[in-house]
């Protein structure tokens, strides 16, 4: 637990700090990223030192071999998270190609010295609404040196490690092959074909690894995170035996809309039962959530953009069937919700406070997720759902599984983790690789714009591997995917946006909604440019100062474009 507990308060601490000190700075600068990092040193020192060292718990054979894979699947997934093949970038996993655009973006973008709270990256005229602790770490990186791919693989090595160890101490080897192997029953076609593939890909219940952990970049802080709470509150109020200083929760739980906010909702959920089913610990709990209040409430403040992003919370019951049917149930996850309800079936027979606590309270988050949805994207509810599954696994297996005959135990097993397993091992295999962009195409336009303020804006066509998003420039509309699920009011500049760039509107009348600075016009992208003049030489790109248009001139109030930049190898 020291360990964990120094590691997660660091990381913490200095994403925090580097958002305080780079507002008051007015940017994420050099300096403020010298005193995020010894910030997050010190706090890292004084979580060691104070965190209580706990009798060794001894690993066994199956807590190496769970331990083992977790480590191949990590190295693998990370190691080439993002990788180099000749002048190509190239991502494994089809499912991070958006999301991980994003992430580069706002990585690079947070350590251009854009002032906080920055403006949306992806849309003109709102602040930005993102979750972005763990790429402000990145970013913290990025500031002092650390290129901004390395630093990704190191991120996600660091955050599998972390979750590895929060889940052996959560539920030892059976979590952690929960956590990895979830599935149902999509995985044991391959024992028809043969094949090895990623069965669960269109499915609900898809691999938590795959789908999840490796592309929403938050929770390589928010599950190990939260899984440590967990702990702690376990061990304190079922146990008592405190394993974590309060001040090292309260930190970890006050911060954690900063890196998912619907980790930061389950755990106010498990808070909520804790003080409804512990009577005789309500005013610790009171006093743990009286002091998160503030510092959580600035933080969800600031992630939905001043409380300006679309309300996704709505009463959507069913939606898990929405293309399956009632076929999710079983196909999609198998025997593990029947074994789920005959768990809470025997911890209500039994005199364990503790197994019935977190089984029933895992149980409720559940059937909650199946009929709230608290996310835009209904499938996003999933990020509330997976930890019904990761907190009930250990109970599942103590209370239920570990009394059965072992050649039962072992077909259960059998049963609950094949479909999870083949997938995950088709979804990692040699086949994938993903085209996202050309080293040199990134190069030119870097060149280009180099000289261009930080928060100059762009109105580009919107692709997710735009090269000026990879480059962390804001634009005045980028992929519509992101614009949608994150909430934004997009519809109307992105209509105006697509009219502009096919020439149907003039720029002049476009500019007054869009607020761009500068149109980007790659060679191959099919637009008109309107009243913009023709290039003058061949290049892989075109810019063109829309300023004009922006802040026309008192005598021309229309604006006269200025002559275009060209983008190529030159540069």
């Amino acid at each position: 637990m020291k360990t964990l507990s120094a590691s997660l308060a660091a990381i913490v601490t200095a994403a925090i700090t580097a958002l305080a000190a780079g507002w008051l700075a007015g940017g994420l600068f050099y300096m403020p990223a010298i005193v995020a990092t010894m910030a997050g040193l010190a706090a890292g020192i004084a979580a060691w030192i104070t965190t209580p060292a706990m009798e060794p718990r001894k690993l066994n054979a199956w807590d190496w071999a769970m331990i083992a894979v977790f480590s191949l699947v990590s190295l693998r997934a990370f190691v080439w998270l993002i990788y180099s093949a000749g002048d190509n970038l190239l991502i494994l996993s089809p499912n991070n190609l958006g999301d991980l655009s994003l992430h580069i973006g706002l990585i690079r973008y947070l350590a251009s010295g854009v002032p906080f709270w920055p403006d949306s990256l992806i849309l003109t005229g709102v602040p930005l609404t993102y979750p972005i602790g763990a790429d402000l770490v990145n970013a913290i990186g990025e500031v002092l040196g650390v290129d901004t791919f390395r630093g990704l693989i190191v991120a996600g090595l660091i955050g599998s490690a972390l979750t590895a160890g929060a889940l052996w101490m959560w539920g030892r080897a059976f979590a952690i092959a929960a956590f990895l192997f979830n599935g149902g029953l999509a995985g044991f076609v391959f024992f028809r074909t043969f094949a090895v593939d990623d069965f669960q890909t269109e499915l609900v219940w898809k691999s938590l690894f795959l789908s999840m952990f490796v592309t929403q970049r938050g929770l390589l802080i928010a599950i190990p995170a939260g899984l440590v709470l967990l702990c702690a509150w376990r061990d304190r109020y079922f146990r008592a035996h405190p394993s974590l200083p309060r001040w090292v929760e309260w930190l970890l739980y006050a911060s954690m809309p900063l890196f998912n906010i619907h980790a930061f909702l389950f755990l106010s959920l498990i808070l909520l039962g804790l003080f409804v089913f512990r009577p005789g610990q309500r005013m610790s709990i009171f006093q743990l959530v009286a002091a998160s209040v503030i510092p959580a409430s600035i933080l969800v403040a600031l992630i939905t953009g001043f409380f300006s992003a679309t309300s996704a919370m709505r009463w959507l019951p069913g939606w898990m069937m929405e293309k399956e049917g009632a076929r999710v149930l079983w196909y999609d996850f198998g025997i593990s919700l029947p074994l789920v309800v005959i768990l809470c079936v025997l911890v209500a027979r039994k005199k364990d406070a503790e197994a019935r606590f977190f089984a029933w309270s895992s149980a409720a988050v559940f059937l909650l997720g199946s009929v709230v949805v608290f996310a835009v994207w209904p499938w996003d509810n999933l990020k509330l759902v997976i930890w019904s599954w990761l907190v009930v696994a250990p109970y599942l297996w103590t209370n239920l599984l570990s009394q059965i005959h072992w050649l039962g135990r072992s077909a259960l097993c059998f049963v609950l983790f094949f479909s999870g397993a083949i997938s995950l091992i088709g979804g990692l295999d040699s086949r994938h690789g993903y085209f996202l962009a050309r080293k040199s195409e990134l190069a030119a336009w870097k060149m280009a714009t180099i000289d261009l303020p930080a928060n100059a804006r762009f109105a580009i066509t919107p692709d997710y591997n735009h090269p000026l998003i990879l480059l962390g420039r804001k634009v005045v509309c980028g992929y519509d995917g992101h614009l949608w699920s994150h909430g934004l009011p997009y519809e109307k500049k992105y209509a105006m946006l697509t009219a502009a760039l096919a020439g149907q509107t003039s720029w002049a009348e476009a500019n007054a909604l869009l607020q761009a600075d500068w149109l980007a016009r790659r060679s191959f992208d099919p637009i008109v440019t309107g009243t913009m003049p023709a290039p003058d030489s061949s290049g892989i790109g075109m810019l063109y100062d829309l300023s004009p248009y922006l802040k026309p001139s008192p005598g021309n109030q229309s604006g006269q474009p200025q002559p275009p930049r060209s983008v190529g190898l030159p540069w």
